[in-house]
Order: structure tokens, then C-alpha cells, then sequence
């Protein structure tokens, strides 16, 4: 309710009434669906914590995020007395009260842990003439005085003693209005109270709290103060945690009036937390005490400095852009913890063999399996990588913590192997923020980013522009002619030889790249991949196992399989990074680092959104990162480091790279394709070198190669998922299945003097047989796909072979399925063919 005018005691000749500060019921909270933050729901009372009406939730001050917005800005600008520091209260000017963003309809706001504030102006009024107490009674108003009132409370720390579990507040009557005949002889007393809530736990007044004076007096000198400590005693809790309310009444006495008292403080209102919580440590290794306003939740301003940039990144992204976020999810993430969201961290935090101990230690091990599963097995790059995790492992909304049940579909975390020096700085300013605002176990907080200035956070700054100028090539162009297709070509009979026999190895998979080894091996890419072995009669068994990535090694005409897991469990070459989420991989190449050769390949993961067969999208584009060594041995062959790269939704990398050795300029040549039923649209972009994490620049015709994915454009309709692009005759070629209509059975290509295109003088260079109810199987179920030349089984300029991969809608698991009754039909097929210009124009 507002401020109002006291009830009147009466006198025979002048009255004084009793200071009134009326209590202010905090202002509602927006209910879920509005549109606005939603704070945290109330929860069951955690054990060990007080009864009612001490529970956090019964006392914590509730504000819109705007409202908690200002306080932090407030804060930040008036700046607040460390309690990290030995010594008595800070000393703190009550012009931090009086201009304090309290929230609207209330007197009464908890900055942060260290100072709670009221404010008010206190009313006094005289009266004669009265025949009994007014109103009425014949009374007259003769008189009034009024003060501006404020109180403020400290909380405390310190290490070593307990002692220093105390709290402080202090009051000061200022800025005296009086009117008409005021009785400054009158006596005015403030009285504080503080109750313990917790059993075996006193709180106990300091000699001399609270002040008796005239009216005159105050007037002169307006000051109080009341201090309290809290003993541990006989506390059962472990961390010794008490919970305390403080009260301030005010009392108006005097010879001639009746005694007249109003709260300055109701009960419910200035409540205080004392610990020693045991893992508090100040600053290392030592313990130490304090004593806290809980009821608000602390705001951790965390300020992009240089030197913690790529953390700070890190959580904005995470709470702002979470679907950009690792690990992946089906449905929208929604990380908590910023000010915006209004839903709150709060801190995971016990002694050695704790359950909390234990689950920040769950919390972090489930971050570095993550982490490893989404960024490589040994993302930390010799130890100059941390995992970060988003919320932190020292909370309760943590990896494991905020949702340990495997079957869920929202992880609402993110992780991220970031620089150590600038992780770990990050760590210490969150350690320093524990310490400073004294935030233990359950204690609420928001995570507030903010630009290294203290400003606004700019947020995800992007490049953009053009990064280098297009140059086409001149070259003869002529029109492709293509001669001596010769089908079943090598080493189709190799891989179908291989299938019949291998105890565990390869048996049919799709994709089909091929990359040529330092040593000159050959190294076969595939997606989707069944298992052996075959059954005597050469079906598959309806066990096979099923793994979405492997790779066949080809040392002359001997095979060897390559895959994840372990020699009893097989597993795909990438591990999914969440439920229904998988990898299907792209092309390949050698790339050197440090003296080191690595395979790194480009893998486009996809996500299961509905029940159907074709229930599924592209979700990002990742470089994964092979060695070399072992290559003898057949499983444990998951990638040393996974790095992101654009992955602008629906638009896959690694249908096909051109590596700098063959470009003639330098750059390695990645194509994409803009996915579509059909008429899907070729993307190009390019790299320096050949490390495919490099910096990308995107083709945009007409205007140049651009910084940034966003502002690259299409180029060439009418290409599948996969294709190749190979020099040809002092130009290149593009060769493709066409996807002008639904999957054709048509492969064709076409020319141009430059990698990027334009490409025309397209030329039919095969027609699949097996697809449609008229194919070589006779069934509408049949079809093919993913045509692609192999550079590494084609000499300069030809003969070229060229593979494509054949499938079946039928999905289903039985002996008489399609992939089960005739494992044939899921393998590549090898053609061999000539291509040569004549005729035509340049």
C-alpha cells in the first residue's frame, strides 16, 4: 500500500505520532506465455535449508529483468566496497540508498549480497485541543515535522575467525521539515530486533545498538546503528548456515503524549544468511566467514576484456544464440542464466566427498566427454585447449545437473574447446566473484556479458565485404566428347570380392570419395556402411551392423576397414552428437601441419525432426581431423580434432574439393550444394593452402569472394549432393548426376577455364541402369546417386573413373528386404570413360 498519514495519539496539550514506513507488497511477476522473462518457479525447500517464511523462495526480491538490469548498471557505476578484504564494515555513504533504483510500488531494495536499502519520509504530527485520540476528539492539528529516512545493511567477511559472521545496519534521520509548533523535547527511540531461524544458532546484539534522543537531538545528529553477529553455536549444519530477520521499530515517547510506535522495519523484510561454508576459501586454502543478504539474486558482470574474450564469446552465444551451440538439439535451446531470460544460475558448490562435490565433478566430466564427442578426442591440441562449458560445471544448471536423463532431446548447455590461458582467466574472475559476493551453495546469480568498457556486448561480430577480387581464366574451351565407357571398371570387383569374404569389414555403404595417401595408397570415403559378415549363401543377416562412416583402405588389390569403437563394439567414424543427430561425410584431403600429415574431411551432420523416412535436415558442416599412423588396425579411427565451419542450415560442404596441388592458383576449391528436391544449386567457396580450417572466401558472381557464407550466392542449377571437379584439358570439368528431375538416372558434365565456373557445354557422360521400374533390378524402389570422378584413379586428363552409388527405398529389416536379400545393390559401381574436346567455341 503508499505511504499515508499515521494514526494520531492524543495529549492534553502537543502530540508527537510514531514514524510510520509503510510495508510495500512487491510488484507481480509475468506469468509464462506473455512474452516476457519468466523468474524462476518456486521449488520444494532443499534439506538442511530453514522452515517457512525463511525459505529463499519467501524473501527473494522479485524484479522483471529490466528491473535487475538497473541495479547492475547502478552498481557498476557507484562501484561496491569489497568485503574480499580483512578489517571492519566498509565505510558506505547513504547517497548509495537514496538514489538506489528501487523497483516500482516498494521503499526497499537488496542491492547485492553486501547492502540492503530503504527509504521513506517519516511523518510527525501535534495536535490540541484533543478530548481523546483523534482524529476527531476535538483535536487540532497545530504542528508537524517530517525527516527523510534511510537504513542501510551491510553484510560481512573475513577469514580465520568466525567473528566475522556479523551484519550492520545504520540509519540517518536528515533533511527536518517542521511546520506550525513542533515539541523537539519530545523522545524518539529506534529499537531493532533480530530473530534467529535456525536452531542452535543466537544471534546476538552488540553493546549499544539503536538510539534514544529528543526530537532536538535527532535533528542534530541523525544517526543509529545496530550490529549483530551470529556464533556458530551448537549449528548442526554442516557449513554452519543460519538464517536471521532483523526488525527496526520506532517509538515516540514523552510526559505529555501516550507512547506511539510504528515499524521502520517490518518482520520479512531485512533478513540475513551467516555461514562458513567450508569450501569458501580466501584466498587459497583458507577459510572464510561472513554473513550475507541472500534475497536478491547477484549479478556477475562479466566484462570481455582481451585476455578472456573467447569465454566471454562463448557465454553471450550461449545465451543468446544457444542453437549455434554444442551439443545440438532437435528443438530450440534455451540456456539460462542471462538477465534477459530471467531465470537464474545458481551455484553447485560443497566440500571434498560432498553430493555436491560429486555432482560438480559430474557436471565437468560429462562437459570433456562432450566436448571430445563434438570436437575431436583430443580437442585440447596438446594441452593448449580448455573445454568451456556454458553453465558452468560449478552450478546446478550444469551438463550433468541441469539434465542427466539420457533419453532427453533438448540439451540446454553448451560446450567449446577454447584457448587455456583465456578459459582458465575466466575461471579465476568467477572464483573471484564467489569469493567477493560471498555466493555459496544454492545462492541464485545472473551471468551478465558486457563489452570490455562495461558497455553493451557488440555481440557475434561477423566479416563481411569482399575478401578478394574474382578472376575468370582464359582457356580453349571446346565441347566435351565422350568415347570408350567401359562399366564394371576397377575396383568395382576388388570391393564386391572383399564384401563376400570379410569377417567384419566393409560390405556396401554410399559416398564413395577417394583420397591418395602420402604413401600411395588409397584411401576410400564412405557414408552409410553395412557390416560383415555375410551369410554362406552371400545375404546379409538381419544383425549387420550399421554404421554411418568408415573408410577402406586399398593397398593394391587388399582391403582393409577402418571405423570408430571398439573391436568388439563397431561404430561409425564420428560419434552423433546427440540423439538423433548423425554424420554422413564428404570429400577429403592431405593437409601438413607442423610437419604432420593429417587426413581432414569434411563431414555435414543431419538431424531426425519426424517419424517418416525423409524426416530429416542439414544442421551444421564440420572438418574432421584423421591420423595417419595406425591404419593397420581396424577400429578406434574417430578423429583427433572436429572443427566447425559455416553451416548456414540446408546448405552442405564437401560435395566435392579441389586441393590447391591441382587448382593452378593455390587455393583448395570446396563446393557445396544449396539442398532442394531438385534443381539443387552448386556453392563454392575456397581456401589458401590446404588446411580446410583456414579462413573461407564465398563466391558471389559479379561481385567477388566475400568474407562471410551469408554472402555468397548460387551458381550452377541442376547439381546433386555430390559431384567432383577435376582440370581437364587447361580448364575443369564438373561432373554430376543431374537433379533436374527427381533422382535421374542421368550423369553429365560440363566445362569451364575456371574452377568456380561459369560451367556450360554440357555433355551426357553415362546413364545409370540399375534406378525405376525399367532399370537393370526392374523395381521402382531402385535408385542411384552420388556421381563423382576419382582424381586419384584417373590419369591427367583421362581416361577418368567415375563412381556412383545405388540404393533402395525399401528401409525395412528382414531377410526379404532389399538390402538383406541382396547385399549387391547398396555398393558402388565403377565406370571408365573418355573425355576429350573437339569442335565448339572458347
Amino acid at each position: 500500500m503508499p505511504l499515508s498519514r499515521p494514526i494520531r495519539s492524543t495529549t492534553i496539550g502537543l502530540l508527537l505520532v510514531a514514524l510510520l514506513l509503510t510495508v510495500i507488497s512487491p510488484p507481480s511477476i509475468a506469468a509464462p506465455g506473455n512474452g516476457n522473462a519468466v523468474a524462476a518457479q518456486p521449488r520444494a525447500n532443499k534439506p538442511g535449508r530453514p522452515a517457512e517464511p525463511q525459505v529463499r523462495e519467501k524473501r527473494i526480491q522479485w524484479e522483471t529483468p529490466e528491473e535487475t538490469r538497473k541495479r547492475g548498471a547502478y552498481m557498476r557505476q557507484t562501484g561496491v566496497a569489497t568485503r574480499a578484504a580483512a578489517g571492519d564494515f566498509p565505510s558506505e555513504s547513504m547517497t548509495k540508498c537514496w538514489n538506489a533504483p528501487y523497483p516500482p510500488g516498494t521503499n526497499r531494495v537488496i542491492l547485492d549480497h553486501w547492502l540492503w536499502c530503504t527509504t521513506a519520509r517519516a511523518y510527525l504530527y501535534f495536535f490540541e485541543k484533543c478530548q481523546g485520540p483523534p482524529p476527531g476528539n476535538g483535536c487540532v492539528e497545530v504542528g508537524s515535522i517530517n525527516f527523510r529516512v534511510a537504513v542501510m545493511g551491510h553484510g560481512h567477511q573475513d577469514k580465520d575467525s568466525p567473528a566475522a559472521r556479523k551484519v550492520k545496519y545504520w540509519m540517518m534521520l536528515d533533511d527536518p521539515q517542521a511546520f506550525g509548533k513542533v515539541d523537539y523535547t519530545a523522545t524518539l527511540s529506534f529499537t531493532g530486533t533480530c530473530k534467529s531461524y535456525t536452531a542452535g544458532a543466537p544471534c546476538q546484539a552488540a553493546p549499544g545498538n539503536g538510539r534514544t534522543d529528543t526530537v532536538e537531538g535527532w535533528i542534530a545528529a541523525g544517526y543509529a546503528d545496530w550490529e549483530y553477529s551470529s556464533p556458530e553455536g551448537s549449528n548442526t549444519s554442516p557449513d554452519k548456515i543460519a538464517f536471521f530477520d532483523f526488525d527496526l521499530l520506532g517509538t515516540m515517547s514523552s510526559p505529555k503524549i501516550w507512547p506511539s510506535s510504528a515499524p521502520v522495519i517490518a518482520p520479512g523484510q531485512a533478513g540475513f544468511r551467516c555461514d562458513s561454508a567450508r569450501y569458501q576459501k580466501w584466498p587459497v586454502g583458507v577459510q572464510s566467514y561472513g554473513c550475507v543478504f541472500d534475497g536478491v539474486r547477484s549479478i556477475w558482470t562479466f566484462k570481455a576484456t582481451a585476455d578472456v574474450a573467447q569465454t566471454a564469446k562463448h557465454v553471450w552465444t550461449a545465451q543468446f544464440k544457444p542453437n549455434l551451440t554444442r551439443p545440438p538439439s532437435v528443438k530450440d535451446k534455451e540456456i539460462p542464466g542471462s538477465i534477459q531470460s530471467g531465470t537464474p544460475l545458481s551455484r553447485l558448490a560443497g566440500a571434498a566427498g560432498t553430493p555436491e562435490a560429486n555432482s560438480h565433478k559430474a557436471n565437468r566430466d560429462k562437459s570433456i566427454a562432450t566436448c571430445k564427442t563434438n570436437f575431436g578426442a583430443q580437442y585440447s591440441r596438446n594441452q593448449t585447449r580448455d573445454c568451456d562449458e556454458y553453465p558452468m560445471a560449478s552450478t546446478n544448471q550444469g551438463a550433468w545437473t541441469g539434465s542427466n536423463d539420457p533419453a532427453v532431446e533438448t540439451h540446454h548447455y553448451s560446450v567449446r574447446p577454447l584457448k587455456s590461458e583465456d578459459n582458465q582467466a575466466a575461471g579465476r574472475l568467477l572464483e573471484e566473484f564467489y569469493r567477493t559476493e560471498r555466493v555459496i551453495n544454492t545462492d541464485e546469480f545472473f551471468v551478465d556479458v558486457v563489452a570490455a568498457d562495461g558497455g553493451p556486448y557488440p555481440g557475434l561480430q561477423e566479416p563481411e565485404g569482399i575478401s578478394s577480387p574474382i578472376a575468370n581464366r582464359q582457356c580453349d574451351l571446346r565441347q566435351p566428347v565422350v568415347s570408350n565407357v567401359q562399366k564394371t571398371a576397377p575396383p568395382e570387383q576388388t570391393f564386391n570380392d572383399y564384401a563376400r569374404t570379410t569377417p567384419n569389414g566393409w560390405t556396401g555403404g554410399d559416398s564413395t570419395f577417394s583420397v591418395k595417401l602420402p604413401d600411395g595408397r588409397l584411401l576410400f570415403l564412405f557414408s552409410d556402411t553395412f557390416l560383415g559378415p555375410l551369410k554362406s549363401d552371400g545375404t546379409r543377416p538381419t544383425n549387420a551392423p550399421f554404421v554411418n562412416s568408415t573408410f577402406v583402405l586399398k593397398d593394391g588389390d587388399n582391403l582393409t576397414t577402418l571405423r570408430g569403437g571398439t573391436a568388439a563394439t563397431p561404430k561409425g567414424l564420428m560419434t552423433p552428437a546427440a540423439e538423433k543427430h548423425w554424420y554422413w561425410l564428404g570429400d577429403g584431403l592431405i593437409h601438413n601441419e607442423g610437419g604432420t600429415n593429417y587426413l581432414q574431411v569434411l563431414f555435414q551432420e543431419y538431424y531426425k525432426f519426424g517419424p517418416g523416412d525423409w524426416d530429416f535436415r542439414h544442421k551444421a558442416n564440420f572438418v574432421a581431423w584423421f591420423s595417419l599412423a595406425n591404419l593397420g588396425t581396424t577400429h578406434g579411427h574417430e578423429p583427433l580434432y572436429v572443427d566447425p565451419v559455416p553451416s548456414t542450415p540446408g546448405v552442405g560442404w564437401g560435395s566435392a574439393l579441389l586441393p590447391a596441388s591441382r587448382s593452378g592458383d593455390g587455393y583448395t576449391y570446396i563446393y557445396g550444394v544449396d539442398d532442394a528436391p531438385i534443381n539443387k544449386q552448386m556453392r563454392v567457396a575456397r581456401v589458401r593452402g590446404t588446411d580446410l580450417t583456414g579462413d573461407w572466401e564465398y563466391l558471389r558472381p559479379g561481385t567477388g569472394w566475400m568474407k562471410h557464407e551469408k554472402e555468397a550466392a548460387n551458381v550452377f542449377t541442376g547439381i546433386a549432393n555430390e559431384y567432383s571437379v577435376t582440370p581437364w584439358y587447361g580448364g575443369f570439368t564438373v561432373l554430376s548426376q543431374t537433379s533436374t528431375a527427381a533422382f535421374s538416372g542421368e550423369i553429365r558434365a560440363s566445362v569451364s577455364c575456371s574452377p568456380h565456373g561459369p560451367w556450360q557445354l554440357e555433355t551426357l557422360v553415362y546413364h545409370m541402369p540399375e534406378p525405376g521400374p525399367y532399370g537393370s533390378y526392374q523395381d521402382g524402389t531402385i535408385f542411384a546417386y552420388n556421381a563423382h570422378i576419382h582424381d586419384t584413379l584417373s590419369p591427367e586428363d583421362g581416361p577418368f573413373t567415375l563412381s556412383y552409388n545405388v540404393n533402395s527405398f525399401d528401409s525395412q529389416v528382414s531377410d526379404t528386404a532389399h538390402h538383406y536379400r541382396d547385399p549387391s545393390i547398396y555398393r558402388p559401381r565403377f565406370v571408365k570413360f573418355s573425355m576429350t574436346p573437339t569442335g565448339g567455341t572458347r
